[in-house]
């Protein structure tokens, strides 16, 4: 079966239905496939007034942001404003020490390789006027008594997938930079790499809140109906540019958004209400374009965005499991680099391509429905790139046959897969 009509098949799937997917595939260098499936907004009364994807669609890629997040911080290391060695706390202006190891510096590098012994909590994204103390001081309003720190590991000897990393991070680059993080992001390296969306939607023109997708699922609340209705669940803007970041309010039980006032807002005290960890809006194609970055050894064009021992860097195994040393997420990660996701490809568990002789690089996203990922091989010049805008089942019930990925990953990149050959 072509790939265009098992990528379309995943739309019509009664049981696993997906509402959009986008996608783009390198080979040896060159964009050889990008294609779009499925609608960007579903009107809840009137299916005439569905919109449908299209290669210029963006979404909220989710943790894709990650890896956009460390080309940042990269930039600022090879300018000398950014120590990877440094006590984060040289930074932010507060000290920020993990209590249980008060002796224990986190560093930059920690927060990049999720070896920082910081945790999510219930929450890892709050709007201004909270600052990033309200997490990690006791008297802070998010402190949950402690639950952003890990009690039993130090920073740097173990590795567990933490959001707030992030968070921390996109603060300390304001801090660092002096520029808020969205405009930080937007002139260093999105907009040099060809990337027209960003972090913060309240900065998009009318046109392009118009080719942003909905994303979605099939629940409501915890109840997952795959042949019920398709739920929206984040970017339900309707066309209208809200009038700054859009954050889910921390002060009610519900999933109910509220709006940042910016004018209000101090650079370097809280820049998690513009999601570092999972807030970008890209396109698949606009993703493939990281990929080139580092496919060229940095250069965009005749610009040098990065030199190529930054991007080496990047790979390097910042950290490997060993069977005791950290939280694979049930398998699916077993080394990271600085930002970057190093899949190891073991059978069952980090082998997003079943058969593909090489280990890949890159980063994948999960969050409000959307599944996203970015994967490279620089050997070869090889990149896929995918986009799931929402998901029609729970998930737990529809997992991969050869991996630790859903089915839905499995069969987009076997389909995309056989366009390497």
């Amino acid at each position: 079966m072509r790939p265009t009509a098992v990528l379309q098949s995943l739309l019509d799937d009664p049981l696993h239905a997906v509402p959009s997917l986008q996608v783009a595939v390198i080979r040896a260098g060159e964009i050889v496939y990008a294609e779009a499936f499925g609608h960007r907004y579903l009107d809840p009364d009137d299916p005439s007034k569905n919109l449908p994807v299209d290669n210029q669609t963006r979404f909220r890629v989710a943790s894709i942001s990650k890896l956009v997040v460390a080309l940042g911080a990269m930039k600022l290391v090879e300018q000398g404003k950014l120590d990877l060695e440094a006590d984060v706390s040289e930074y932010l202006g507060f000290p920020l020490r993990n209590p249980a190891f008060p002796q224990a510096p986190i560093r930059v590098r920690h927060l990049l390789s999720h070896t920082s012994s910081l945790r999510d909590g219930s929450r890892y994204a709050i709007p201004s006027p909270y600052t990033l103390q309200d997490f990690f001081h006791p008297q802070g309003r998010f402190f949950e008594a402690g639950a952003h720190f890990d009690p039993a590991h130090p920073p740097g000897r173990y590795a567990c997938y933490a959001n707030l990393n992030t968070g921390v991070l996109g603060t300390l680059l304001e801090c660092v930079s002096g520029r808020r993080f969205d405009l930080f992001m937007e002139q260093e390296v999105l907009h040099p790499l060809g990337m027209g969306g960003g972090f913060n939607v309240s900065r998009f023109t009318p046109e392009q809140i118009g080719n942003l997708a909905v994303l979605y699922r099939k629940r409501t609340g915890a109840v997952w109906n795959p042949r019920g209705p398709w739920v929206a669940q984040v970017d339900d803007y309707r066309m209208v540019v809200p009038a700054g970041p859009v954050i889910q309010n921390p002060e009610l039980p519900d999933d109910s958004f509220i709006t940042v006032d910016l004018n209000t807002y101090r650079p370097g005290t809280n820049a998690t209400f513009f999601s570092p960890q999972g807030g970008l809006r890209a396109s698949a194609l606009e993703l493939a374009q990281v990929a080139r970055l580092f496919m060229n050894q940095g250069r965009v064009g005749e610009v040098q965005l990065l030199k190529p021992h930054t991007l080496e860097q990047m790979l390097q195994p910042q950290w490997t499991f060993d069977g005791t040393n950290g939280d694979t997420l049930e398998g699916q990660a077993q080394s990271w680099g600085l930002g970057v996701w190093r899949f190891t490809n073991q059978p069952g568990q980090d082998c997003p391509v079943q058969g593909y002789p090489r280990p890949w690089f890159g980063h994948l996203g999960d969050a409000y429905g959307l599944l996203s990922g970015l994967l490279f091989d620089l050997e070869a010049g090889h990149a896929l790139v995918y986009i799931l805008g929402g998901q029609g089942c729970d998930p737990a019930q529809h997992r991969g046959l050869y991996s630790a990925y859903t089915r839905w990953e499995e069969q987009v990149l076997s389909a995309l897969y056989g366009l390497l050959s």
